[in-house]
């Protein structure tokens, strides 16, 4: 079951490290970045209890860790799932697609100050 467990949890963090590539491709109904940080921090948080305690109030049995790799992978993917957050309807999150609303009069100030004469910075 050690082998079976260290293969799961090898497995988990190689998708939590890809999954800033695939995350959002999955539409879940209702992804929670409170839910996921709930998961992960619940996750970490039962598993250094496990470990700390060893053997006296909760036992690091690897049933318990296969539990622990699901919620971290889980809340993982809600997290970065997240989309529909007011930090993108408002438009201060990462929205690539378009334009923010302030770069058409940065990127006309910038080519005025581009076509401004320079005067020669004179030697010492």
């Amino acid at each position: 079951m050690f082998f079976f467990t260290l293969a799961v949890g090898t497995t988990t963090i190689a998708a939590i490290s890809l999954a800033p590539l695939w995350a959002r491709r999955f539409s879940l109904a209702r992804s929670s970045s409170r839910l996921g940080t709930a998961l992960v921090a619940a996750s970490m948080a039962l598993g250094a209890a496990s470990v700390a305690t060893s053997w006296r109030i909760l036992s690091p049995r690897d049933e318990l860790f296969l539990c622990l790799f699901v919620g971290l992978l889980l809340g993982t993917v809600l997290i970065l799932g997240d989309t529909g957050s007011d930090d993108y309807a408002d438009g201060r999150g990462d929205c690539s697609d378009d334009d923010p609303p302030w770069w058409p009069e940065f990127e006309s100030g910038f080519s005025q100050y581009v076509k401004r004469p320079r005067s020669p910075v004179p030697n010492r």
